[in-house]
């Protein structure tokens, strides 16, 4: 009976805590888990400052005990320049250390949509853009999105912690989801809510673009509207060590 009294005072004392928690956490993450159709909303390879070479590593995880083709279509400025489909079998992992170079065989920078064409096939993918160096590798995490990450007119996206100054600076980059030309429009916030200004930029169907953020900003926000459906994220870049960290614009 002692057992069961301290057992049920526990239950009281916690239940405050469990409806606490129960109220503040959201009906559903945005984060991507396996699908059969995400964005990766940007991947490089190319030379940067000092002779540095990026690439992008990419690992797909077939989730399914399926063999099945899963399409990627490689998008720049000009819209979608490139596809290849490769097989994948079931439960195989697949990894890439340059996937612009060994999927695509091309250089540049962009956007990658991965499409098994079929609810059942499901995948995760998990990618980074790094550059080795006489100091080792340094890399910057990519997040990619599904339908719930997607930006869609009248739906905005977030980019928090964004820094313009001496010490950093901030690109914004979208992919078009879109077969139409669209408008992106981001509008730049100090950390009290004081508006810093805006600025635009036109995506082609299906293109992609990156552009640097020219508006003077320590730890902000941007709010980023589309008028079609794009996957938009922003990078803090250390102005001494180059490190980036990847943002995606997360739909409010």
């Amino acid at each position: 009976m002692k057992k069961l009294m301290i057992l049920a005072s526990a239950l009281i004392l916690s239940a405050p805590l469990l409806a606490e928690e129960a109220r503040v956490r959201s009906p559903g993450p945005l984060v991507v888990g396996a699908v059969s159709h995400l964005l990766l909303p940007t991947s490089a390879y190319g030379t940067g400052q000092f002779g540095a070479v990026f690439k992008t590593k990419i690992s797909i995880a077939n989730v399914t005990g399926s063999t099945y083709a899963i399409r990627a279509g490689f998008s720049t400025r000009d819209g979608e320049v490139a596809s290849r489909t490769f097989t994948i079998y079931g439960y195989e992992t697949l990894t890439f250390e340059n996937f612009l170079s060994d999927v695509f065989g091309l250089s540049g920078a962009g956007a990658i949509d991965f499409d098994s064409g079929d609810p059942a096939y499901r995948f995760i993918v998990a990618a980074q853009v790094y550059v080795d160096g006489p100091n080792g590798r340094f890399s910057t995490a990519v997040q990619s999105a599904d339908e719930a990450g997607t930006l869609t007119s009248g739906i905005p996206g977030y980019v928090v912690g964004v820094s313009v100054n001496g010490y950093d600076r901030t690109n914004l980059g979208c992919a078009s989801d879109s077969a139409f030309s669209q408008t992106i429009t981001a509008d730049v916030y100090g950390p009290a809510n004081e508006s810093l200004g805006s600025f635009s930029f036109t995506l082609s169907p299906f293109g992609w673009e990156q552009v640097g953020v020219d508006i003077g900003v320590t730890n902000g926000t941007m709010v980023v509207r589309s008028s079609e459906r794009a996957v938009c994220f922003g990078v803090v870049v250390d102005n001494v060590s180059n490190d980036g960290t990847f943002q995606l614009a997360v739909p409010d």
